[in-house]
């Protein structure tokens, strides 16, 4: 199991530089110069299924991580693990919600 996630995380990352790189080229050439251009750049049905990809991607990721820190350190807190992984899955849902309303 922990071999597959740690694929995960590492083909997550992948995406998200480069997505990172994508903006970062779209902001040196000069496409993301107002908040007009920003919106009809990532407003484009192809750029939405990405930009909630790299969402759903970035709270999959997040819940990982937050199990993975929750089954190291709750012990050391007194907390239960399943606690701390709870709040990572409420916290990733909701940024997952607010972010699909921003992206409709």
């Amino acid at each position: 199991m922990g071999v597959r996630q740690w694929l995960f995380q590492r083909a997550c990352n992948l995406i998200f530089v480069l997505f990172g790189a994508w903006l970062l080229i779209a902001l040196l050439s000069g496409s993301l110069n107002s908040f007009e251009s920003a919106n009809s750049l990532l407003s484009g049905g192809m750029n939405k299924v990405i930009l909630a990809v790299v969402l759903l991607l970035a709270a999959a990721n997040s819940v990982l991580a937050g199990w993975q820190i929750a089954g190291d350190y709750a012990h050391k807190i007194n907390v239960s693990e399943n606690i701390l992984v709870g709040i990572a899955i409420l916290v990733s849902v909701a940024y997952v919600i607010f972010g699909i309303t921003i992206l409709m």
